[in-house]
């Protein structure tokens, strides 16, 4: 989970970048334009990963981001493909897919179509881990390259990747996060602020 909140921010000044669509007027002087944004989590399991996502998100933004989620609907029992049900609101929003490991790229792919099938205005995704099949494969990396719909795919860099990634895959490096994490731990201080955006009150600080 740790990796999370950086993720988090790296899409909201995605967000923040965005032109507003034309006719978009402020209501004040300080309004800004921030697209209307759905987290989605790939499936069931990654809920309180996709909710912990989404409320960074919320805190930064201080807009209404909505949470979504797919359910794996297998048409019998072990069978390999599955119905994608998305629970949630994602026509006409930018929808971030939330997932912990990317491997075969074939979730992805699905989720990604269900998405665009149910009128998301743009598709995202983060997963913390990229581990795209066999070493020096490059055969699931093309596969999410072709994805149609996905803007692109954002994972750390937890993992060696020797293959080049195209541009549709960016990489985000979060050693200065697990650096921070591993020296609060060693000084007994809590890495409860990290995975939250909280300010350590009260707390002195093993740098201070």
């Amino acid at each position: 989970l740790v990796p999370v909140p950086v993720a988090a921010a790296y899409f909201h000044e995605e967000m923040c970048e965005m032109k507003p669509p034309e006719g978009w007027q402020p209501k004040h002087s300080k309004d800004f334009y921030y697209p209307k944004v759905t987290v989605v989590a790939s499936h069931e399991g990654q809920v309180a990963r996709a909710t912990q996502f989404r409320d960074v998100i919320r805190r930064l933004s201080h807009q209404d981001v909505e949470l979504a989620f797919i359910s794996k609907t297998k048409l019998k029992t072990g069978d390999r493909t599955y119905i994608p049900d998305v629970v949630g609101n994602v026509e006409g929003r930018k929808c971030i897919l939330v997932d912990d490991i990317v491997n075969t790229g074939t979730t992805l792919q699905t989720n990604v179509s269900r998405l665009s099938e149910l009128g998301a205005d743009g598709i995202y995704a983060w997963s913390t881990h990229g581990v795209f099949g066999p070493p020096g494969s490059v055969k699931t990396i093309d596969k999410i390259d072709a994805i149609e719909g996905l803007q692109y795919l954002l994972i750390s860099n937890s993992i060696m990747n020797s293959s080049k990634l195209p541009p549709k895959i960016r990489q985000l490096n979060i050693a200065p996060l697990m650096a921070e994490a591993i020296a609060r731990a060693l000084h007994n201080q809590p890495i409860s602020g990290i995975l939250n955006l909280e300010e350590m009150r009260g707390i002195e600080r093993y740098d201070g």
